[in-house]
């Protein structure tokens, strides 16, 4: 893993590091999603190629899922974020 490091300006604005911006191929007017996971920040550029993340959580701990299990995993997800109300009203993490 590598570690940038920044300096929130007093407007808030952060410059992302230069050896950052070229790693992550980032162009001006790029956009980028900020969430919030477990109290850390993630910075993630729109114009990456979901492939491109293949692999960035490590090796799935049961084996590669199959097309059918990935569908199942997310109507499973979905079904359980729309029965669950606890959160109503509060704003989506990312856009």
């Amino acid at each position: 893993m590598t570690v940038w490091e920044a300096t929130l300006s007093a407007k808030g604005q952060v410059t992302i590091p230069k050896e950052m911006r070229e790693t992550l191929n980032l162009r001006p007017g790029d956009q980028l999603v900020y969430s919030m996971v477990d109290g850390e920040v993630i910075v993630t550029p729109k114009n990456i190629n979901l492939k491109d993340l293949a692999g960035l959580l490590g090796a799935s701990p049961n084996g590669p899922a199959t097309l059918a299990e990935i569908d199942a995993a997310v109507t499973a997800a979905a079904g359980a974020n729309a029965l669950n109300t606890a959160d109503d009203g509060k704003p989506d993490v990312a856009a």
